[in-house]
């Protein structure tokens, strides 16, 4: 018998983490299930929202209220408090685009042996935000901070198209870019989207290379390799779903527009 009770005390240690874990889970699918809410949420829909039984939404909100992170209106809907507009102050005033980016861009130039930057859009303009050079001593760069037109580059490509709030869903599951001697006759580049909080467009991942090493529409390996990384930064800056049915194929902006020309260089 006593060896039955050792047996049962252990069982009970090892399910006491996975109640905590569970508990964990259910709060953060109860607070998120605010994020893009557009009004304040009653348990009905909190609980279509959630997943939940409403029994069980009720025990969690008695704590979220207490501490200020639900409020509780006079109809008995519920609505983000205090204490998570100051918990999303806190993350905005430390969060960083460079602690994500830039590890992204190392592990893209390690995996692929060429270099990798991330492109933003400032308006017509294309800005080269982070930048991270090709350990090898021929290699194609670009200087973080430099600024160009919106052209006919892989990276211009994603920064017009995907810019567009509903467009990635219009790729055909295509996310990947290329483009070759555009500005620079001997190099080559390819560029996937990247996007964040509510989903929202951010920026273009881009490799580039020397042509003569650097074949975009034969490396197949590489263009994976390059998605993988886009989706995997879009999930940490806290995108969800965003990508549909992702594939890495080559994404062609005019089989989609026939009729109309990327900008000019000079334009």
């Amino acid at each position: 018998m006593k060896k039955e009770k050792a047996s049962t005390n252990k069982t009970e240690k090892e399910a006491a983490p996975d109640r905590i874990v569970l508990g964990a889970e259910r709060s953060l699918a109860i607070l998120s299930a605010f994020i893009d809410a557009p009004d304040p949420l009653g348990l009905t829909e909190l609980e279509d929202r959630t997943g939940l039984f409403k029994s069980v939404i009720c025990r969690y909100m008695l704590s979220f209220v207490k501490h200020g992170y639900v409020v509780q209106r006079q109809d008995s809907s519920y609505q983000l408090g205090p204490r998570a507009f100051q918990l999303g102050k806190a993350f905005e005033e430390k969060f960083s685009y460079a602690d994500f980016i830039l590890p992204s861009l190392d592990n893209l130039m390690k995996a692929t042996g060429e270099s990798a930057c991330f492109y933003i859009r400032q308006q017509d303009m294309r800005l080269c935000l982070y930048a991270v050079e090709s350990g090898q001593s021929v290699k194609a760069t670009v200087k973080t901070g430099s600024l160009f037109a919106i052209d006919k580059t892989s990276s211009s490509q994603v920064l017009r198209f995907f810019s567009v709030p509903g467009n990635n869903a219009k790729s055909d599951g295509r996310y990947v870019c290329i483009s070759t001697g555009i500005n620079n006759l001997l190099s080559s580049s390819m560029a996937a989207p990247v996007f964040g909080a509510g989903n929202a467009f951010v920026g273009s991942l881009t490799i580039f290379g020397l042509s003569q090493r650097f074949d975009p529409s034969n490396s197949d390996l590489i263009r994976a390799t390059l998605l993988t990384a886009a989706q995997d930064l879009s999930a940490r800056l806290g995108a969800q779903g965003v990508y549909v049915n992702p594939n890495s194929q080559i994404f062609d902006e005019l089989a989609l527009h026939p009729d109309r020309e990327p900008t000019p260089v000079n334009a």
